[in-house]
């Protein structure tokens, strides 16, 4: 019989791996709060893609402060008629393009380099990178429709951490 390590050793070993890889500071720097904050905050990004990409528009919207704001730019501009204000009209919006554009495609948003910019007691901004893929079932491989960076400000609520803003700076690259 194979020699395993007890659970409680193996969780540890994932919950350091984990701090480090959030913050890459000494564990002496950060109190268990602020620890338990980033934690929350990456496990609520976690559930924005699957939510959309699950087409499951309620849940989605339900990543969102009441007030909160969807914006997408392109190469330094805010893209016309990509500003969404308010938990329904993200809900509606969801429901449309999951209905809509997205119905004969899966979606897959693969997001890494989750970095804290801002973190205090009640709200945070954050960064990570995105590469958004689509896949059609006449498509033997998931196509790259879109990359780029997501700012996420967030606020620390009853519920737990929410999306107050989330801007898409949709990839354009210039080689000027």
């Amino acid at each position: 019989m194979p020699v395993t390590s007890p659970p409680w050793r193996t969780n540890c070993r994932l919950l350091v791996a984990l701090l480090i890889f959030f913050h890459g500071q000494p564990l002496a720097a950060e109190s268990l709060e602020t620890i338990s904050d980033r934690l929350a905050i990456a496990a609520a990004l976690a559930q924005y893609s699957y939510r959309w990409d699950g087409k499951d528009s309620t849940g989605f919207a339900d990543l969102f402060t009441l007030d909160g704001v969807m914006e997408r730019w392109l190469a330094g501009s805010l893209v016309a008629g990509s500003r969404i204000v308010g938990r329904q009209a993200i809900k509606a919006y969801a429901r449309t393009s999951h209905r809509g554009r997205l119905a004969d495609r899966q979606t897959r948003h693969h997001f890494s380099g989750l970095v804290f910019l801002e973190l205090s007691p009640t709200s945070a901004i954050t960064e990570n990178m995105a590469l958004i893929t689509h896949q059609t079932a006449a498509d033997r491989a998931a196509v790259v429709r879109s990359s780029g960076i997501y700012r996420n400000n967030w606020k620390k609520t009853e519920s737990g951490w929410l999306i107050s803003k989330r801007v898409l700076f949709t990839d354009s690259f210039d080689p000027r």
